[in-house]
């Protein structure tokens, strides 16, 4: 059982340099940066979940031909000295604009929701940097049923479901924790195709990057969190937030946001039932259902 308690911080992140990965043209004008950061939290509360973390964020940049940001967004993880992680998504869809929002915690943090907001950015010589940030947070059952972040605005206007073919889960890195966690973080590429190719969808005919980690304890594996990054065949994008705990069933999946036609789009989905067709290598193939609407962007 969690126990209920809400708490608040502040302090910063000592981030070391971005490592970049690989950059695309999405679309004209637009491109998009895969890249990564490592680092530490100084909090100012003891008893907060990022109390003498770790920090580490796997993500990307969208910017314009003049190298303006259009938006940012990035899979964190932070792990603290007793080895309980806390998952979150950083979203800034404009600058000065850039929130963490707990998505899933273990031990002592599980059952998290919460945001931390960028207050103040701090650039050293080294090129590393060091944002200031306040923070809210609860643990509460609930949060654990669910995915708390990104909650709609509104009744949902549009559905539809796809067709998911995924490569394997390729391995960055492999965090094997003394409290018997081992975490893989990891990448995965696929291709969705839409069930009605009539209905207009966001995970239909797009490309899809995944990033985040497999949650193995003591042997037995027990989840993936993961940031899905979605561009249709025109170059737009949606990003979805995807936790799939293996021992309760199906996966979840909420939208963070999106660009061009999807901007300002909410909702959320789950991976149906039904395998499409069992592989024997590690490949996956399957089917995911979605609901959403399009609201004001902002």
């Amino acid at each position: 059982m969690v126990e209920k308690r809400v708490g608040k911080d502040s302090g910063y992140i000592f981030m070391g340099p971005t490592v970049e990965r690989k950059r695309k043209e999405v679309k004209p004008g637009q491109v998009l940066i895969d890249c990564h950061k490592s680092g530490i939290v100084v909090s100012d509360n003891a008893g907060s979940p990022w109390n003498k973390c770790t920090y580490y964020a796997h993500g990307s940049v969208l910017i314009d031909a003049a190298g303006k940001l259009i938006r940012q967004a990035a899979f964190v993880e932070t792990i603290d000295p007793d080895g309980d992680v806390t998952w979150s998504i950083l979203w800034e869809p404009g600058e000065g604009k850039a929130v963490y929002h707990f998505i899933v915690g273990t031990g002592k943090w599980k059952g998290i929701a919460g945001e931390a907001t960028i207050t103040d950015m701090q650039r050293r010589a080294d090129d590393g940097t060091m944002p200031s940030y306040k923070m809210s947070w609860e643990l509460d059952e609930k949060n654990d049923l669910t995915v708390p972040a990104f909650e709609p605005k509104g009744p949902y206007t549009n559905k539809a479901s796809s067709l998911s073919f995924h490569g394997p889960h390729v391995t960055e890195s492999i965090r094997e924790l003394s409290n018997g966690l081992k975490l893989i973080v990891n990448t995965q590429i696929g291709v969705l195709l839409p069930e009605d190719p009539a209905v207009p969808s966001p995970r239909g005919y797009a490309a899809s990057y995944d990033k985040g980690v497999t949650v193995w304890s003591h042997g037995e594996r027990l989840a993936d969190v993961m940031l899905l990054e979605d561009t249709d065949t025109e170059g737009d994008m949606s990003w979805l937030v995807h936790v799939w705990w293996y021992a309760r069933g199906r996966g979840l999946y909420k939208f963070v946001g999106g660009t061009g036609k999807w901007e300002g789009i909410r909702g959320e989905g789950t991976t149906l039932p039904a395998i499409l067709k069992p592989r024997t290598d590690d490949y996956h193939f399957l089917r995911s259902g979605i609901q959403w609407r399009i609201d004001n962007p902002g």
